[in-house]
């Protein structure tokens, strides 16, 4: 299928989820489909999309949707490309829908690509689930999202995991809570908060256990009494929000009180 050269990196499959980054350079891809959906966030070059019979450009900063069994081909410039491509099969989407396909601009569906991609180079299965549903729910742009109802929905959340600091969140149990689908509430919360539950959680966490130092309560102590048993993970997650160590934070704490 590839006529001249082309590579793919960063791979990872899961569930049948397949995402990669692909850098390509006068190369091209003959007609052919998928029996899954493909959707692509262009970081850099100038594709040309054979797309059912109709030619389209995909250029940086846009994204490209392929519908399963869409007959596509792609050229790709002299120019170096450079994409990050995700497929999803049929079943991740509920009831299959025919999404709008071709290449085009799509700030949120292109952010929510390269962080599904960051995050299958995680260990934080958690994680990845997160940003696949907040993906699928930037590709269903279903417009019931955009109900005012949803304010109250997200404060709802956010008073639950304000009440439960002490374990990671799972995003079937906030959906349950609010009556909302997985991909609903990861766009909707994202929307209206600025960043992903589970990323919200571990900001609230993370200022509790600030109070708790300041309290005088030790470190380990701290990280123990919010779920983190894994001291590193406590340091370094305290270390990139706060900008020091909880160790260093308290020290600095009883110096300064004196």
């Amino acid at each position: 299928m590839i006529l001249v050269p082309l590579s793919a990196s960063e791979w990872f499959a899961r569930n049948g989820i397949e995402c990669s980054r692909v850098t390509a350079s006068d190369s091209a891809f003959p007609r052919h489909l998928h029996d899954e959906y493909v959707v692509c966030a262009n970081l850099s070059g100038r594709e040309t999309i054979w797309l059912d019979g109709k030619s389209c450009e995909a250029l940086a900063g846009q994204v490209t949707v392929y519908n399963p069994a869409s007959v596509q081909a792609s050229q790709f410039s002299v120019e170096p490309v450079s994409f990050i491509s995700v497929h999803l099969p049929q079943a991740v989407l509920a009831g299959a829908p025919a999404l709008r396909e071709g290449a085009f601009h799509h700030a949120a569906l292109f952010a929510a690509i390269c962080d599904y991609a960051a995050a299958t180079r995680q260990p934080d299965e958690g994680l990845q689930e997160q940003q696949l549903m907040w993906l699928c729910g930037e590709l269903m742009d279903d417009s019931a999202s955009r109900q005012q109802g949803d304010a109250q929905l997200m404060v709802q959340v956010k008073e639950y995991l304000r009440a439960n600091l002490s374990s990671k969140p799972q995003l079937a149990t906030l959906a349950q809570q609010v009556g909302l689908s997985k991909y609903h509430l990861v766009r909707r919360f994202t929307q209206l908060t600025g960043m992903p539950p589970l990323q919200y959680h571990m900001q609230l966490r993370l200022h509790h256990a600030r109070d708790l130092l300041r309290r005088g309560v030790h470190a380990q102590d701290a990280a123990l009494q919010l779920g983190f048993y894994d001291q590193s993970h406590f340091i370094n997650a305290f270390r990139k929000v706060m900008g020091t160590t909880p160790h260093h934070y308290a020290h600095q704490l009883r110096i300064n009180s004196r």
